[in-house]
């Protein structure tokens, strides 16, 4: 099956619609299809390679419009590419549109991954996102012969994905366990920054004011809260963006400075050695943008537990108690509470954290491919 897969960027652009792509495009690849990845150029040059077994169409972006690329060329593309079915992806109302204006031209068949909601994250983006809900996003959905939404949680609580009935089926994302395992050496990281008695907490996502919902101000509150309490606590703070110097000044003002390393963008081969080096992850996501939470599978095949949000559709991956803690969104108490009760029950800690080896192997990559390839073939089949 030759495959058009179309998301807003790709590797070595970090994100998790981005990590999505890139494994789903990488595993569909080994199972012996021919996968072409379109996506804005930066942060490298516009152009095409192959990457890992698949075809990689970076296109050159003139702008942004709420947080999504501009590519005058992505469209005339999608009507030249020879591919048998597309599949973009949302939050990105632009690629969703144009794909769906390419199916329908060409009466190629597409899908559609709901990763998330449009976030609000200002005034004018809520009225840009009311807006498309009601207006655009009913001219171009129908196009779609399948939805793809990543939890039971989040297609049931989502603004849009119940209003979709029978379009939508749910396929939880992956993780690669076997790059991600709890034989990862992190003796070298630890040693590095000093790390053997801390207890660390690590924190990956970007600092764009797009992903603020990913709530890095409320952990920098909580760990306020926790270094009063507990002993030797460290966060490491994983991806970079225009609000990285306005998360600095608040740890500045509340003191924590020096319990607080920023390291800006790591390299993806490096981020397996980060999750072993830390002892829990922190995903403090404020509101129902959050679809699912890559990293919290990315921290439980390492071994590791994780603190979240119990919101939008973290429930469908954190069982509480089991392999992680839920504490309820844009509490800085309760969430140093549940950081502070990892930091002294390491019993507990590890407990959580092989299980959520368990439940990282049942969201192996293979078995999102294979769930996908199956949605294809109903898709070209509808």
């Amino acid at each position: 099956m030759k495959i058009g897969i179309v998301n807003s960027f790709f590797p070595p652009w970090r994100g998790g619609a981005e990590t999505y792509a890139y494994n789903l495009a990488r595993t569909l690849g080994a199972l012996g299809h021919d996968v072409t990845v379109l996506s804005a150029s930066d942060p490298l040059k516009p152009g095409t390679s192959r990457e890992d077994g698949i075809t990689v169409r970076r296109h050159r972006l003139i702008g942004k419009i709420y947080g999504t690329p501009i590519m005058p060329s992505l469209f005339s593309d999608l009507l030249a590419i020879d591919v048998d079915i597309f599949h973009a992806n949302f939050p990105s109302p632009y690629i969703a549109f144009i794909v769906a204006m390419a199916s329908r031209i060409r009466r190629i068949p597409a899908v559609l991954t709901w990763h998330n909601d449009l976030p609000p994250v200002t005034s004018l983006a809520s009225i840009l996102i009311r807006t498309h809900d009601s207006v655009i996003l009913p001219r171009y959905v129908p196009v779609y012969r399948r939805v793809i939404a990543t939890s039971v949680t989040y297609a049931k609580h989502s603004r849009i994905l119940p209003t979709l009935g029978r379009l939508v089926t749910v396929i939880p994302n992956g993780v690669d366990c076997r790059r991600f395992h709890p034989e990862v050496k992190s003796a070298r990281l630890r040693a590095q920054w000093e790390l053997e008695d801390k207890f660390v907490i690590l924190f990956v996502g970007a600092l764009t004011r797009w992903h603020r919902y990913k709530g890095l101000d409320v952990l920098l509150s909580a760990m306020k809260i926790a270094v009063r309490n507990g002993n030797h606590l460290l966060l490491l703070v994983v991806g970079d963006g225009e609000l990285r110097d306005e998360y600095r000044a608040i740890a500045k003002e509340l003191g924590i400075s020096e319990s607080t390393l920023f390291l800006g963008n790591v390299s993806d081969a490096n981020l397996p050695e980060l999750y072993s080096a830390s002892d829990v992850t922190v995903l403090p996501s404020k509101d129902q943008s959050e679809g699912f939470g890559l990293t919290i599978l990315e921290a439980n095949a390492t071994g590791k537990p994780v603190v979240a949000s119990n919101v939008g559709g973290i429930p469908s991956v954190v069982n509480h108690g089991y392999n992680g803690l839920l504490v309820p969104p844009n509490d800085a108490s309760r969430l140093a509470e549940a950081i502070l009760y990892l930091s002294k029950n390491r019993d507990a800690a590890a407990a959580m954290g092989r299980n959520g080896r368990k439940v990282a192997e049942e969201h192996d990559w293979k078995k999102t491919a294979a769930l996908t390839e199956q949605v294809y073939v109903d898709a070209l089949a509808a």
